[in-house]
Parts: C-alpha cells; sequence; structure tokens
C-alpha cells in the first residue's frame, strides 16, 4: 500500500476517514451517540456494495473474458430472490461465494486474480462513500461512524427528511442501493468493536461483540454480554454477570502452540480456562515448550471438560470489573 493512502487521512466536517486496500473507515474512538426526543441515529448501508460496482462498472478478469459477468450476475440475482423469500441459509452461502469471489481478485493463488480489478472497486467504493459523507455534512448531518460499506448518520429530527433526500440522491447518482437501519444507541470502542441497540431493545455486536463462532473462538463472552445488556436495557453490569448459570458464557479458549501446562499437568494444544476465586492471581497456564504464560490466563483454572453443573469458584469479580472496564472504553454513561 503507498504511503500516501496509508498515512495520510482525510477530515471532512471534524471527522477523519482513513482509506485503505480494503475500504474506507471511520477513525473515531470510545463513542457512544444515544438518539433522543428530538435526534436520530441511523445506518445507512450500500446494499451488495462491491458487486453492485463490478456489475455496475463492467469489471472482469481478461484471461477469464466477459463470461465472468454472466455468472457472477446470476449468482447475486440467486440471493437477492432467497434473501427476499426468507431462504437465508441460501442468501448466507451466495453472499460468501459473491463477497468470496471479489476477495480473490487480491490472491495471487487464485484463477480470479486480478489486483487491477480489486483496486478499482474498493477505491471506487471509498470516493463514492466520501462523497456521500461530505453531501450529508454539507446538509447539517453529521457522520459518526464509516466502515467500507455504510455510514451512521445523527442529526436533530428535522434534519431527517433531509437526509433521506441526501441519500435517495446519492443512489440517482451513483446506481447504488442504501439501506437504513434506525439505533437508539451505537456505542463503539472503535470502528471494528461496537454495539448497536435498535428501538425494539435488540442489539448487535462486531468484533469483540459478537458471538463467537467458526472463526471466533470464546473469550469470557459473559462480559460482553453484560456491556451490551447494560447498553440495550440500562441492567447494571453484575446482576447479568451474577445471574447467569452458563459457564460456557465464562471460559476461555486458546490455541496453544505446542501444547500447554497448568500444575505440572499437560492439557493440550487448545485450552479452556475459566477464572477462579480458589487460584492465585499470579498462578498461570504455560507453554509446555518454554514455560511462559499463556495470555490472560492469570488466576484461571483449566476447565478441558465441561462440569455438570455451575463451578463454585468462579471469580464473578474478574469479569465484573472487565465489563466496567469496556463501558469505559466504548464511552457510555
Amino acid at each position: 500500500m503507498p504511503d500516501w493512502l496509508k498515512n495520510e487521512r482525510i477530515a471532512v466536517d471534524g471527522r477523519k476517514y482513513q482509506m485503505g486496500i480494503g475500504g474506507l473507515h471511520s477513525c473515531e474512538s470510545r463513542q457512544t451517540v444515544k438518539a433522543k426526543e428530538d435526534t436520530f441515529v441511523a445506518d445507512f448501508d450500500v446494499a451488495s456494495y462491491y458487486p453492485s460496482i463490478i456489475l455496475q462498472q463492467g469489471l472482469y478478469p481478461k484471461h477469464l473474458g466477459r463470461e465472468f459477468l454472466s455468472v457472477y450476475q446470476s449468482l447475486v440475482d440467486r440471493r437477492l430472490s432467497a434473501k427476499k423469500a426468507g431462504d437465508k441459509v441460501t442468501a448466507d452461502v451466495l453472499k460468501i461465494t459473491i463477497n468470496g469471489s471479489f476477495g480473490k481478485f487480491g490472491s495471487k493463488y487464485s484463477a480470479l486474480y486480478s489486483p487491477d480489478l480489486l483496486i478499482q472497486t474498493t477505491i471506487t467504493g471509498q470516493l463514492a462513500l466520501l462523497m456521500l459523507i461530505e453531501r450529508m455534512a454539507l446538509a447539517g448531518i453529521a457522520t459518526m461512524s464509516a466502515n467500507t460499506d455504510g455510514v451512521v448518520l445523527t442529526a436533530g429530527k428535522a434534519l431527517e427528511r433531509k437526509a433521506e433526500q441526501v441519500a435517495w440522491d446519492w443512489m440517482l447518482d451513483t446506481s447504488y442501493t442504501l439501506e437504513r437501519t434506525d439505533y437508539s444507541v451505537l456505542a463503539s470502542r472503535d470502528v471494528n468493536n461496537y454495539v448497536a441497540v435498535k428501538p425494539d431493545g435488540s442489539a448487535k455486536g462486531k468484533g469483540c461483540f459478537a458471538e463467537a463462532g467458526l472463526a471466533k473462538n470464546p473469550d469470557c463472552l459473559i462480559v460482553y454480554d453484560a456491556v451490551k445488556a447494560a447498553i440495550a436495557k440500562g441492567t447494571p453490569v453484575d446482576k447479568t454477570i451474577l445471574s447467569c448459570k452458563d459457564v460456557t458464557r465464562f471460559v476461555s479458549v486458546r490455541k496453544v502452540t505446542g501444547g500447554a501446562t497448568w500444575q505440572g499437568s499437560y492439557l493440550g494444544k487448545t485450552v479452556r480456562f475459566y477464572y477462579s476465586t480458589e487460584v492465585a492471581s499470579d498462578c498461570c497456564i504455560t507453554y509446555t515448550t518454554n514455560n511462559n504464560r499463556v495470555p490472560k490466563s492469570a488466576g484461571s483454572k483449566p476447565l478441558m471438560d465441561l462440569p455438570a453443573s455451575f463451578p463454585a469458584d468462579v471469580d464473578h469479580a474478574v469479569y465484573i470489573e472487565a465489563a466496567e472496564k469496556l463501558l469505559c472504553e466504548v464511552g457510555y454513561a
């Protein structure tokens, strides 16, 4: 990535944005934005942003020919049909296929390798998004966050109709489609780690606030449960943590190269543990190969087999302290 793209930040209406090979992102941190009686907070997300750019501009790997666009268009059409029909499984699978195909433009190991198309797609997307941000700023509407394919806006409700008009004009000029989602609260540690609460009280998380899955190991999920509940419902973090009796929400899972050891016993190359009142704060799980400590394992006890009942020695205070610290990190008060 060239230095001008890596080091230069673009300022619009007092906020800074970083361009990159992958996409645009804002540079905020420790930020909480709340919708009030006379203000709104809304996410304007571009539907299928990069696929739309590829199809709109007719971008295809030269060594594959224009047939690529026919196949790509058929995948996009099938996904939209599945999404409209409520077939979430098919829609999600095709989303991975469509976005993955774009990502392969940047992989020299792929038959789709076309770095020129990757750059053209992402630069187009970033400039178009900056255009939307600038137009909103000129209309008196603040952009609180921006990341790759969408922006979060806030302003007085007197400007809500103006925001919709600016969005509509931008869609006409670019041919892309904006989808709106309203929030009652947006609390961000940074642009990639946030909790967004909808008016109905449901919350979604990204980054550290997202649920564990195949691509993400559990890491004290109860802490993020407590923070989301505090932001969405005003529930004290200690109430959420003390009332939970699911030990899987308290554990952390770490992959340990070469294997892990605890108090002389070999645990294996993947270790699961929780913080215990029965373990000294300076006692930790270590790497078998060099005796270095496994990160964040001080004061923890291994839990390689899930118990039939909730352990009596779970150190709730550790989890409560972590949740309170995280609330401060997102600027929530």
